[in-house]
């Protein structure tokens, strides 16, 4: 019978005992390689294979070593026990990992500061750019952050994709002590993101973002409240904008990160600075996402903090907000929703508000200032769009369903009326509250309410139709509110 393959490698009889006492967890044929005696975390037997010429030269596939494998466990004593032996502490696997790598994502000081002192580079980069402070920085503990730097570790470096720093990704994990070291060491709390080159932007139901992002970007986009409030003290300009001309403080509201949004306004930034294309700034923001329209495949965000979008707004109104800033466009698609076709340019916040029957914001704009007659270009009015201009409901031409509810719009329609708007008053297309009504939303009970409260049965729009006649000759199942206009409707 021919001696097991482990008997053959043992330098002594104790190396002997060892590998019979392992023969049955690693077959009965061989002892363990030393890769396998480290994961196993069987020092002795690691400290008789250390003593085998070669051993330490045995590399997996990927050429993952021991030592990797003892950093990986933060096993110090296994660690050491190896770079004793010779281990290459700057080995790297075929994706460039080396041990001092996995020690920054263990956040493992003392594994650092070992692999550090027997020659680790604190300079090593991935192949895809990402250093080993970067990979510290994400982990966020400060001293392994501090001990990188002092070993030369590069700063400024950055990730081959988006050109994102060590700075960057702290904050995004909200990291704050590794924030302040970064800073204190020289990272620049306004550094840029790489200004990416999309020629086609619209990727299914995203339209993709160009880059140039300053770390408070990244803290206000994941809702990492200290480190938003970190960068602020640490002098961040807080109003420096995307090349679409978000602001932080914009990207916090419209990913729902509203307290850090309340933070930003309340540490001085601008909450009337607008974006490049429909020139919304952060009140309309936030008017939106507190009744934001439902879009295909995906739920709406959720609130990420204790703040709701109501509670920003009033910390917005109260920091000089402007409630009568209009729209230039249709906003810019930044969620699963493209912008709104009835709320273009002129819209104010008070509009975007009263077409979703949301009386509490409504109410409260009106309080700071808010001008309830103020029309669109095309004439159209705040009571019109409560009344159901413009409605989705998730058509093929309208791939969005709107919130608010049928009682909800009449709340609105009462408050714009009690505002002094006309039930009565047309668009350049003659297009009134009740035709508006009945081509959007299509809901009796709102039809009920303005031919009651004095709405115009007989008014006829440029197509020279009246209420009737658009009901009539609406898609929709509408019989309900052609026979109660028929019934209405004078002869």
């Amino acid at each position: 019978m021919s001696k097991p393959f482990g008997w053959r490698r043992a330098a002594n009889a104790g190396a002997l005992l060892v590998f019979s006492s392992l023969s049955l967890a690693y077959g009965a044929d061989r002892a363990p390689s030393l890769i396998e005696a480290v994961k196993a975390g069987k020092r002795d037997v690691v400290r008789t294979l250390l003593k085998q010429p070669g051993e330490l030269k045995i590399v997996e596939r990927d050429g993952t070593t021991a030592l990797h494998y003892a950093v990986r466990a933060d096993d110090l004593e296994m660690t050491r026990m190896l770079l004793r032996a010779g281990a290459d502490v700057n080995a790297a696997t075929r994706e460039g990992i080396t041990p001092l790598a996995l020690a920054a994502v263990n956040g493992s000081l003392e594994a650092t500061e070992i692999l550090l002192e027997a020659g680790a580079n604190a300079k090593a980069v991935l192949p895809e750019g990402e250093t080993v402070l970067m990979t510290a920085a994400r982990t966020g503990r400060p001293e392994v952050v501090k001990a990188l730097l002092a070993h030369g570790a590069d700063l400024k470096g950055r990730e081959n994709w988006y050109g994102e720093t060590a700075l960057m990704w702290a904050a995004a994990e909200n990291h704050v002590d590794a924030i302040k070291v970064l800073v204190e060491h020289g990272a620049d709390v306004n550094e840029r993101s790489r200004l990416l080159d999309v020629p086609r932007r619209r990727n299914g139901q995203s339209i993709l973002p160009r880059g140039n992002w300053t770390p408070l970007m990244y803290a206000a986009r994941q809702g990492a409240l200290e480190a938003a409030a970190t960068l602020a003290g640490l002098g961040a300009d807080l109003n420096l904008t995307d090349p679409d001309g978000a602001t932080a403080l914009v990207l916090a509201i419209i990913n729902a990160n509203y307290d850090v949004a309340a933070a930003l306004v309340e540490k001085g930034a601008d909450p009337n600075v607008a974006d490049n294309e429909a020139k919304m700034a952060a009140l309309y923001a936030a008017v939106d996402m507190d009744r934001l329209a439902i879009g295909h495949g995906r739920p709406n965000t959720k609130p990420s903090g204790e703040l709701s979008a109501v509670d920003l707004i009033k910390v917005l109104l109260a920091h000089g907000a402007d409630p009568n800033a209009r729209l230039a466009a249709p906003l810019f698609q930044r969620h699963h929703t493209a912008g709104d076709r009835a709320l273009g340019e002129g819209s104010t916040p008070f509009m975007r508000a009263a077409k979703s029957g949301d009386i509490a914001v409504m109410k409260l704009l009106l309080a700071a200032g808010a001008d309830p007659k103020l029309t669109q270009p095309n004439q159209a009015n705040a009571l019109m769009l409560a009344a159901g201009m413009g409605w989705r409901d998730g058509s093929p031409a309208a791939p969005s369903y709107d919130q608010g509810s049928e009682k909800d719009a009449i709340e609105a329609i009462k408050l714009c009326m009690e505002s002094g708007l006309d039930i009565n008053a047309t668009t350049n297309t003659g297009e009134t509250a009740l035709h508006a009504a009945i081509s959007g939303r299509g809901v009796e009970s709102i039809v009920r309410f303005l031919v009651e409260h004095g709405a115009d049965l007989k008014a006829k729009n440029k197509q020279g139709r009246t209420p009737l006649e658009v009901a009539v000759a609406s898609r929709k199942e509408l019989n309900d509110i052609v026979a109660y206009l028929k019934e209405k409707t004078p002869n």
